[in-house]
C-alpha cells in the first residue's frame, strides 16, 4: 500500500509540472500577420482573409463575413510615421504588446508595425 501512495504522489507530480511549461511564453514576443479592414484611432485586421477577397468582395461584403473574427488593435505606441503610411487592404505584420484580449472582435496593443510587401 506504501508503494501505491508513493508512485500516486510522484504521479502526480511528473502531471502537475507538465501543465506548468506553456505557463512561462513570453506574449511579449507574440505577431500576426493580417490585412487591414479599417483605420480610425485604432486598426482593424484580419489574418483569415485573402488580398484576392479585397479584390473581388465589395467592403460590406467582407465587413459581414470577417468582422468578428477580426482583432482591433490600438496603434498609439507604434511611430506615427508609419501609422501615416497604412491603407485599407495592406498586408502587415503586427507586433502585440501583452497578448490579445478575446472579445469581439479580439482586442489588442501594437508595439510595431511593418507593411508587408507582396
Amino acid at each position: 500500500m506504501k508503494r501505491f501512495v508513493i508512485l500516486f504522489v510522484v504521479s502526480m507530480m511528473s502531471l502537475v509540472g507538465c501543465g506548468l511549461s506553456n505557463q512561462n511564453e513570453d506574449v511579449s514576443d507574440m505577431s500576426i500577420t493580417a490585412y487591414i479592414l479599417e483605420i480610425e484611432d485604432r486598426i482593424l485586421v484580419n489574418e483569415h482573409i485573402t488580398g484576392e477577397e479585397f479584390e473581388k468582395k465589395s467592403a460590406n461584403e467582407i465587413q459581414d463575413e470577417y468582422y468578428y473574427s477580426s482583432i482591433f488593435v490600438d496603434v498609439s505606441a507604434v511611430d506615427q510615421s508609419v501609422i501615416s503610411k497604412l491603407e485599407v487592404g495592406q498586408k502587415v505584420k503586427i507586433g502585440i504588446k501583452d497578448g490579445i484580449r478575446e472579445s469581439a472582435p479580439a482586442q489588442a496593443t501594437a508595439n510595431k508595425i511593418e507593411i508587408v510587401e507582396e
